[in-house]
C-alpha cells in the first residue's frame, strides 16, 4: 500500500508520525518517499493507531478525499483517456497491481443500475474501516473525474458499522449512505457509467495502454485463479455466478476460462467453493445476520439449499456451527 496523502491528514490532525510509524513497526524515513510500497498489515495498522490517537478520526476517508487524478500513478494517464466511467474503472481493475496487491475492482450491472464494489484481500476476515474507506474515497474521486466534481452516487454501502460521526462521510458520498451493508461499494444509475466522455482520444488511450504494458508486464499481475475468486466475491450475493456469467464479467468465453483454470491446475467449482467457504463464515461470524440473510451473500435462494451445502462442507448445520463458534468468541 502507498503512504499518499497519510502526512498532510496526520499533520492535520497533529499526529506525532515519526511516532506512529514506529509504533507499527514502519521506517519512519519512508515518510519522505510517498510511492513506496510498504506491508499491508502495517499499513491497516498504521491507519488504525492514528485513528485511535485522533479521536477515532476517519483517517483512511480523509486521506482518500484528498486523492487527484495524479495519485494514480502510472494509471492516472490511462484513466484520463477512457471514453466512459465504466471503461475507466474496467482499466483501474486491469492494472490494480500498480496501486496495490490487495485492491479488486468489480462492476454488477442490474438493470438500469450499476454497482462498484470493491474488495480487499487481506488475509484478514476483515480488512478493516480504514483501508475501505479510503479505497472507496478514491473511487469517488475517479467517478467525479470522469462525472463532475457535483456528481454524487445513488447510494455508498459499507460492510462495516456506522462510525460515531458519519459528517465526513455526507460530505465526500452525499446523505444515502448504507452501513452494514453486504457489500463496499457506489451504487449509480448504468446511464452515468456509459456516459461518453467528450474529451476521449482513442489514439491516446492506445498509446497509454502501451505505455502501461511496459510498466506492468504481464507475470506481474494477479493470477487467473485470484481473479477468477475475486469475480466469484462480488457477483456470489447477486445470484450470478455461473461459469458463463462470471467469464463474461471477466471478459473472457466460457471455454477460454475453463482452459486457463485448467492451466492453473484448478476448476471453476473448486474457485467456487472456496469463495463459499469463505463468504459463510464470514457472515455466519456477523451475529446481526440471519441464517437466511448468510444464505442469500452465499448465493443460495433457499435456507434448505444452503444448509445442505453447509453440512456436507463443515460436517454440522449453520446454526450449530454459529451457536458453538460465537459462544466461544464470547467466552474467550
Amino acid at each position: 500500500m502507498s503512504l499518499k496523502k497519510y502526512a498532510q491528514v496526520a499533520g492535520d490532525l497533529g499526529i506525532d508520525q515519526s511516532r506512529m510509524f514506529r509504533q507499527v513497526g514502519l521506517e519512519p524515513s519512508w515518510m519522505q518517499a510517498a510511492e513506496i510500497r510498504v506491508p499491508e498489515t502495517n499499513f491497516a495498522h498504521l491507519l488504525q493507531t492514528t485513528s485511535h490517537a485522533a479521536d477515532n478520526a476517519a483517517v483512511g476517508l480523509l486521506m482518500g478525499a484528498l486523492w487527484k487524478l495524479s495519485d494514480f500513478g502510472y494509471l492516472s494517464l490511462a484513466l484520463q483517456h477512457q471514453p466512459s466511467l465504466g471503461r475507466a474503472i474496467a482499466t483501474l481493475a486491469e492494472y490494480s497491481h500498480l496501486l496495490s496487491s490487495t485492491i479488486c475492482v468489480n462492476v454488477v450491472r442490474q438493470n438500469n443500475i450499476a454497482i462498484i464494489q470493491l474488495h480487499l484481500t487481506t488475509g484478514r476476515e476483515q480488512p478493516g474501516r480504514h483501508p475501505v474507506e479510503l479505497g472507496m474515497a478514491v473511487l469517488q474521486a475517479l467517478c467525479r473525474h470522469q462525472l463532475g466534481s457535483r456528481w454524487s452516487p445513488i447510494s455508498t454501502h459499507f460492510t462495516h458499522d456506522a462510525p460515531s460521526s458519519t459528517v465526513q462521510h455526507r460530505r465526500i458520498f452525499g446523505s444515502d449512505l448504507v452501513f452494514d451493508s453486504d457489500f463496499d461499494g457506489l451504487v449509480l444509475s448504468c446511464a452515468d457509467l456509459d456516459r461518453l466522455n467528450p474529451g476521449y482520444d482513442a489514439s491516446m488511450e492506445q498509446y497509454a495502454r502501451h505505455f502501461l504494458d511496459t510498466m506492468a508486464p504481464a507475470q506481474a499481475r494477479t493470477d487467473i485463479e485470484q481473479q477468477v475468486k475475486l469475480a466469484i466475491q462480488a457477483l456470489l450475493p447477486h445470484g450470478r455466478y455461473s461459469i458463463a456469467q462470471v467469464a463474461s464479467a471477466m471478459g473472457f468465453s466460457t471455454r477460454s476460462l475453463q482452459r486457463n483454470l485448467e492451466s492453473s491446475g484448478t476448476s471453476f467449482q473448486l474457485a467456487l467453493n472456496a469463495v463459499r467457504n469463505q463468504t459463510a463464515i464470514r457472515a455466519l461470524r456477523n451475529p446481526r445476520l440471519s441464517i437466511n440473510e448468510v444464505a442469500m451473500q452465499t448465493g443460495f435462494s433457499e435456507n434448505s439449499s444452503f444448509t445442505r451445502w453447509f453440512n456436507a462442507e463443515f460436517k454440522q448445520s449453520p446454526s450449530s456451527w454459529r451457536t458453538a463458534n460465537l459462544a466461544g468468541a464470547i467466552v474467550n
